[in-house]
């Protein structure tokens, strides 16, 4: 592909066994001292850390393009050092002579032995194009020659993977499906096609090939259920998928998408980031039974985090659990009294609840509501002076804690700091 990979870094093909990993790997870091090649050696010690294990193989796996090995297939009597002249010669007899006598099998077996001789040369000389052609005919004359069969299958490719890698997406996944119809097992190469389609902007086509994929995966997986690795991959290509359907519903994700997130924690009941575009799907649709359930299950296994508690408080308090929604966010600001996103939760929750109180005229609750945010956030003028307001309105069932005319600390900061707020 276009960018460096892990495997690319190392000087490899994917799926280089583990033995050929270790190998490039011990000959770089002798090429690159640390000393003197400190960041080049930090990037190959992470790209050999990054295919040593299955799991973390995977993740990387998963959307690079598969490497075809192979060769082309030739007899001993078709490996020919003929020069071109006499090659081209002998092959236009023979041509005549099949075109009168098409059913002759000696001259139809004489004609395909030369027609792969110039293969052969063409090969050499890397004209696959032309060899290609060549191998056309003979299947045409015989469907089932096998090394005409094979070559050209290995063509198509060979010449894909190299287009891909230059970037050139819509002609290898030309070649690609023209190889899938003659090997629709290749399980590889219909994850390339995945892979291409997607890069190429068919997202029908790609979100096809990627269940195909899957399905082939899963049937692996399920003859060997300890297989690691196919794990991985299922995982990983889930999470792509889950994303690109997030992507097309502009961020937000989509039912499709949380879907596939569902059957990675079939897999892996414990992936946090699975629970976690869940749990974010059933906020964004607005389902708070659900997202508090949601959340707080994500509580339940990670206490610490304080996201998770920030969307748990946010669940609850549209769920009408105002109490425990600041329970939430109390208990997150212990943890971590300056982070922004949580003292700025406890605020926007406060003007919120304060916004319901004041339109059910219920100024009590407002003043009690509107307190809060001073302490949380002491130096924001608003506060202060809708506090103070508030407190003071003829409006306000609650009489102020302290006389009017005697100043208390927020009608003194009100004077200093506030002169331009007065109405």
């Amino acid at each position: 592909m276009e960018n460096e990979n892990v495997y690319s870094i190392l000087g490899l093909r994917k799926g280089a066994p583990d033995g050929e990993i270790k190998k490039a790997y011990v000959e770089l870091i002798k090429k690159f001292d640390p000393e003197k090649h400190t960041d080049r050696f930090m990037v190959i010690q992470s790209a050999y850390e990054r295919l040593r294990h299955p799991e973390k193989r995977a993740r990387e796996d998963v959307l690079v393009f598969n490497y075809f090995r192979g060769r082309f297939l030739f007899t001993e009597d078709e490996r020919t050092n003929d020069p071109d002249p006499k090659v081209n010669q002998e092959l236009q007899a023979l041509q005549t002579e099949h075109s009168q006598k098409e059913k002759d099998p000696e001259v139809e077996a004489a004609y395909i032995r030369v027609l792969m001789k110039r293969s052969f040369k063409k090969v050499g000389k890397r004209l696959w194009a032309e060899a290609m052609e060549d191998w056309q005919k003979i299947l045409e004359i015989n469907p089932t020659h096998q090394r005409a069969k094979s070559n050209v299958l290995y063509s198509y490719l060979t010449l894909g993977y190299s287009y891909a890698e230059h970037g050139l997406y819509e002609e290898a996944i030309e070649l690609w499906e023209k190889a899938a119809q003659m090997n629709p097992d290749d399980a590889d190469l219909i994850h390339n096609l995945a892979i291409g389609c997607g890069l190429a902007g068919k997202g029908e086509q790609s979100k096809r090939y990627w269940t195909e994929t899957l399905r082939r995966w899963q049937a692996r997986l399920e003859k060997d259920p300890d297989d690691t690795y196919t794990k991985g991959l299922i995982i990983e290509a889930r999470r792509h998928l889950g994303g690109q359907q997030a992507i097309r519903e502009e961020g937000k994700p989509a039912p499709s998408s949380v879907e596939e997130y569902r059957e990675i924690l079939k897999i892996n009941p414990d992936d946090f980031e699975a629970q976690y575009k869940i749990a974010s799907a059933v906020y964004e649709q607005q389902k708070w039974p659900e997202a508090t359930d949601a959340w707080t299950q994500m509580v339940k296994k990670y206490p610490k985090n304080i996201e998770a508690l920030n969307m748990l408080g946010w669940s609850l308090l549209n769920a009408g659990h105002i109490d425990r929604a600041f329970q939430m966010w109390n208990r997150a600001l212990a943890m971590d009294p300056k982070n922004h996103s949580v003292r700025e939760a406890v605020i926007k929750a406060r003007m919120s609840v304060g916004r319901a109180f004041r339109n059910r005229g219920c100024s009590r609750n407002l003043w009690c509501s509107s307190r809060p945010c001073c302490a949380t956030c002491p130096r924001a003028p608003k506060f202060s002076w809708r506090l103070a307001r508030r407190t003071c309105s003829r409006e306000t069932s609650a009489p102020p804690r302290r006389p009017i005319g005697r100043p208390s600390s927020w009608t003194r900061r009100i004077g200093k700091r506030n002169n331009g707020c007065r109405t």
